[in-house]
């Protein structure tokens, strides 16, 4: 893993690209490269992860030069892809499977792009064509921005580099991107907070040439044979998901894996082991002194004891949380989802002490059905279809996902445009608290930037599924490349393996929930591999106490931040509305119903990551956010969809 950047155009800069080199030094502490013709410069920082000599260091370029590449990510399956095309006649001249890229190009052309199984953002420059081509994994694992400016296009792995490539002093905050923020605690398609600077989308390629810029989707995830019968779907998902893991492991360095006590880092973990043999994979656990709901240590414990491995503890507290707010947000480069992204962080920062490498269970919960809002999907097929059925899985939820399911219920019967995402700050609220200036994208309409393949199912969990990976999952993604990223980390997700992904669609819904548990055939597929006491655990999803410190130690930090004297929000927001938002969040009645205090909470790190983003982009950047020019939806190049 590394970054990635670039200028084309004749206005293309020396200066400008070793600015943007400069801005990601984090992601590339191994080395940095430049290669150059007229109308084009591709920079690289690198993590040397495979192939760790000098032949894998890049830009990579063609024996003849014409062709040139700069890729950030892994091809998982570039073994297969390297013996396919050495029968067909290349020749490779490192043992780094990014050199793939040039050859794929050269024997299949954008065809290519839909062959590779790995997490990617890549560009590559063919000199025949005098042509650009950016390119972005199916799922958007790894995050590709640009920037166009008349006839010049900025690209890198940071929009921090774009800003730097620029060399503004002033950045005028979108609208669109700022109003979805406020709704959803996120972003969608390409929609970032710097109006004017664009993230491609998950598997589509840009095409840049003197002509202009043209954006294509190249590949869907696709499901493969209907799956209907429990056993076979354990069965299909133990060996695929070996297999997917398998692929993971390719490495010139010592792997780790984040362990929890839950059954996606048990596995990954569990069955890494298995692979690896010995004492691998190194384990890290974030810990809390609060203990109760929030202690993941002791499942754990029991993952790393019953497979030999070693397991470090992070311990987070309210004072580790509040020394690294500030370089977290800066790290995210603009307020992301998630109050887990801190502790996150604290603990990706323990593990590049000694690894550069980590494995993750990102992906486990969306494709194996692992929140309750599947069962109210489930519910709505049955409703229609068996009245039986719709009694009998009422029976088997439980007290603690009653308040998620009725929520959801209520958000599709209101009509919300994302049903299947909670809503933080509704479009009347944001109205009354926006300064005018800042106003402008206010209850702009959110786009399907990116249509996803339906799954096995109902429409609801149809529907479903296409919300959580078209905007959902991406916005997890990019979280965990910038935390890892910021202390020089590859993170890994076996559970999104295209073949994986591909077997998962195919399973229809009622079997994912059989019995009406959760995440069944992960369970099952674990049953007599894992430690029993597992299967008593509550899912928690690696809760924090953040709501607890918020109103003890961190009250005075948090009213400051929001509310005081000099706070940066007060360029975005009425000051009696920051006021009250501080004050009656420590009050509120709300902090006595786990659900309701949940978004309560996310209200208040939603504010805290905006003030942070404001001030540093400011002042560590030299950048001044400035009011949106425009409320108008961002223009984009012409997208054209895979066939």
């Amino acid at each position: 893993m590394c970054g990635i950047c670039g200028i084309h155009g004749d206005a293309a800069s020396q200066e400008a690209v070793d600015a943007m080199l400069e801005a990601m030094r984090r992601r590339g502490p191994d080395g940095a490269g430049q290669w150059s013709e007229p109308g084009i410069i591709l920079g690289h920082r690198r993590l040397a992860i495979v192939d760790l000599s000098e032949r894998g260091r890049q830009p990579m370029v063609a024996a003849d030069g014409k062709v040139a590449i700069t890729v950030n990510g892994e091809i998982y399956n570039y073994p297969q892809l390297r013996a396919e095309l050495e029968n067909e006649g290349a020749s490779f001249a490192s043992d780094c499977d990014s050199e793939t890229v040039i050859h794929g190009w050269r024997a299949w052309g954008v065809e290519s792009f839909a062959r590779y199984n790995g997490m990617f953002a890549f560009a590559l420059w063919d000199a025949r064509e005098k042509a650009l081509y950016l390119v972005r994994d199916r799922l958007g694992i790894k995050p590709l921005y640009y920037w166009r400016e008349g006839a010049r296009t900025i690209f890198a792995s940071d929009a921090q580099a774009i800003l730097a490539a620029s060399g503004r002093k002033e950045w005028a905050i979108s609208a669109h991107g700022l109003a979805q923020y406020l709704t959803y605690e996120n972003r969608f398609g390409a929609a970032t907070m710097f109006e004017g600077i664009r993230m491609l989308l998950p598997g589509h390629y840009l095409r840049v040439d003197a002509a202009g810029a043209t954006e294509h989707a190249y590949a869907r995830m696709a499901p493969g044979a209907p799956v209907r019968d429990f056993e076979r779907a354990v069965d299909g998902f133990r060996a695929g998901f070996r297999a997917a893991v398998k692929r993971h492991l390719m490495s010139d360095v010592p792997i780790a894996s984040y362990l929890s006590a839950g059954f996606d880092t048990a596995m990954v973990a569990s069955t890494s082991a298995q692979e690896l043999g010995g004492s691998s994979p190194a384990t890290f656990t974030g810990t809390f002194d609060e203990g109760g709901w929030y202690d993941e240590a002791s499942g754990a414990e029991l993952i790393a004891r019953r497979f030999g491995l070693p397991n470090t503890k992070v311990e987070i507290t309210a004072d580790s949380f509040r020394d690294a707010f500030d370089e977290m947000v800066f790290a995210l480069e603009e307020p992301r989802m998630g109050t887990g992204a801190l502790p996150q962080y604290l603990v990706a920062q323990k593990v590049a002490e000694t690894h550069k490498l980590i494995l993750t269970g990102h992906g486990g919960d969306e494709l194996f059905s692992g929140y309750p809002v599947f069962k109210y999907a489930l519910l709505a097929r049955l409703l229609r279809t068996s009245p039986t059925g719709f009694l009998q899985l009422l029976t088997r939820i439980r007290l603690s996902e009653v308040p998620h399911i009725v929520y959801f219920a209520l958000s599709g019967l209101f009509g919300h445009e994302k049903p299947f995402l909670p809503q933080l700050f509704s479009a009347r609220e944001q109205e009354e608290a926006i300064r005018p200036d800042y106003r402008a994208g206010v209850g702009a309409p959110a786009r399907d930037d990116a249509a996803f393949t339906p799954a096995e199912g109902g429409d609801t969990y149809r529907a479903l599924l296409t919300q959580y990976f078209r905007d959902y999952l991406p916005g997890l993604l990019v979280v965990e490349d910038k935390i890892s990223m910021a202390h020089g980390l590859e993170s890994r997700t076996p559970f999104l393996d295209n073949e994986l992904v591909s077997f998962a669609l195919s399973i229809d819904e009622m079997v994912k929930l059989d019995g009406g548990r959760l995440k069944a055939i992960t369970k099952e597929a674990a049953r007599g591999t894992l430690p029993d006491e597992l299967y008593s655990l509550p899912k928690r999803g690696f809760p924090n106490p953040l709501s607890k410190w918020l109103r003890g130690e961190l009250a005075d930090w948090m009213g400051e931040r929001i509310a005081g004297p000099d706070t940066m929000l007060a360029e975005l927001f009425d000051r009696r509305f920051l006021e009250r938002a501080a004050s009656t969040y420590l009050g509120s009645w709300r902090r006595h119903v786990r659900p309701l205090d949940e978004i309560a909470t996310h209200r208040i790190w939603m504010l805290l990551c905006l003030e942070s983003w404001l001030r540093q982009t400011r002042d560590r950047l030299g950048v001044q956010l400035i009011a949106p020019k425009s409320a108008a939806i961002p223009t984009e190049p012409k997208a054209v969809e895979a066939a």
